[in-house]
């Protein structure tokens, strides 16, 4: 009904839903961002298994990616978006139990499908059928800084719950009782609320992709830049995980105000760096160098953290560090699909750039968990986690060189353009 008598209304509530959603279902994949040592010593794993878990479940969701985005073309999006969270939701519930290290393992790989087969292309796709074109930045940028947002709304109340208890592995256990309640409670919102806006021109146009939509953006040499700069940033944002675990150790914080930190750089920083990122980028009328701009201060940030001494007296210049990588990794991260505009790629390839984009740039979390947890149980102390942020200034450096490319890749094919508009 609401669709009827206020279309504008009825695509603001299916945004929420879809920004709701958004943030609920990758919660309990990703707890350990936030609560990494708690959880560490709830399953008693090492480093390196607790690397494995994430492995496990970047291998399986990066699969899913292709076949996710044919689900998204010939189901509906609501069931899609529904059974993910339920099925999230539920795993989360069998996480309580603290199950056997394989068994961890096996919930990994099991949200890895929750996550990605049934729900990425179906929430992209969801996303893009709330506005026309011209709004598409807009609309992704609501919802990149409103999956900042939400998040603070429960994170706070949840990390109360877990502070509310004197041993920690009985408020992580409520903490993942609270995550995972709320996930099915989202995913019982968006089966009986969520109305499809547009369905109907969304279902004239195939966005999924198909094979020969892949060959033809396989031979695109601007979709294999996107995919590095996406790779690049994609590896600084989840090694930022490991700075909770380096401020407890090094630093002497404690685990609730490690945890309060990684919340605030997560969530609190992503509400203003993706949409900032997207204003600026349009008032200099360049994507690729606002984005070679943020690799120049990712570049600082992670120079910093490698000079720094690991020292309590330091915590600050620290802090200092990690704000300015989180906001300007959430700088790329919010705009770098943007890219595949400038980068003149046609509408009828979006669907299968944006696959293969994903596909290869989210390739680290297939890896990079089990390579920085084996670094730090093989070498005690700092050692692992400078040997850890040589490998960040290293990526830094080729996010830094590939946005550079871009945007000289982009200039030549804007004048290619120019030029044959003036013949």
């Amino acid at each position: 009904m609401i669709e009827k008598t206020n279309p504008k209304a009825a695509r603001i509530f299916s945004l929420l839903l879809i920004i709701i959603a958004a943030s609920a279902v990758y919660e309990l994949p990703y707890i350990r961002y936030y609560y990494y040592d708690v959880m560490m010593g709830a399953l008693g794993v090492t480093h390196t298994q607790m690397g494995t878990m994430m492995s496990v479940y970047g291998i399986v969701a990066m699969i899913c990616y292709f076949p996710g985005g044919w689900l998204a073309d010939r189901f509906s999006c609501r069931k899609l978006l529904a059974f993910s969270l339920a099925g999230t939701g539920l795993g989360g519930l069998y996480f309580m139990t603290f199950p056997p290290y394989v068994l961890t393992l096996a919930l990994h790989a099991f949200w890895g499908v929750t996550t990605s087969l049934t729900f990425w292309a179906a929430m992209i796709k969801a996303t893009r059928m709330l506005g026309a074109s011209k709004e598409q930045g807009k609309i992704f940028g609501i919802l990149e800084g409103g999956r900042g947002l939400v998040p603070l709304l429960y994170s706070f109340p949840f990390l109360a719950v877990f502070n509310s208890f004197a041993v920690p592995e009985l408020g992580f256990r409520a903490l993942v009782s609270c995550y995972s309640i709320m996930t099915i409670a989202v995913s019982i919102l968006i089966f009986f609320f969520y109305k499809p806006v547009g369905e109907s021109n969304a279902q004239e146009e195939q966005t999924g992709a198909v094979v020969k939509d892949i060959i033809a953006v396989v031979k695109m040499p601007g979709v294999w830049i996107l995919s590095l700069i996406i790779f690049s940033s994609y590896i600084m944002y989840t090694a930022q995980s490991y700075i909770t675990p380096y401020l407890t150790e090094m630093f002497g914080q404690s685990d609730s105000s490690a945890a309060f930190i990684g919340l605030i750089r997560t969530y609190f920083i992503a509400i203003f760096a993706a949409p900032l990122a997207g204003i600026f980028a349009d008032k200099i009328g360049s994507t690729a160098r606002t984005l070679f701009y943020a690799f120049i201060l990712i570049l600082i940030s992670t120079i910093t953290f490698k000079l720094i001494p690991a020292s309590p007296s330091y915590l600050w210049p620290v802090l200092i560090a990690m704000v300015l990588l989180a906001f300007s990794v959430f700088i790329t991260r919010g705009i770098y699909f943007a890219a595949i505009d400038a980068l003149k790629i046609p509408l009828a390839y979006t669907g299968a750039a944006v696959g293969l984009a994903s596909f290869v740039g989210y390739i680290p979390e297939t890896f990079i968990y089990n390579l920085i947890g084996s670094w730090l149980d093989n070498n005690t102390g700092v050692g692992g986690y400078q040997i850890m942020f040589t490998f960040l200034v290293i990526m830094a450096v080729v996010g830094l060189a590939t946005s550079y490319i871009l945007v000289r890749y982009v200039a030549r094919r804007t004048t290619a353009q120019d030029v044959k508009r003036s013949n």
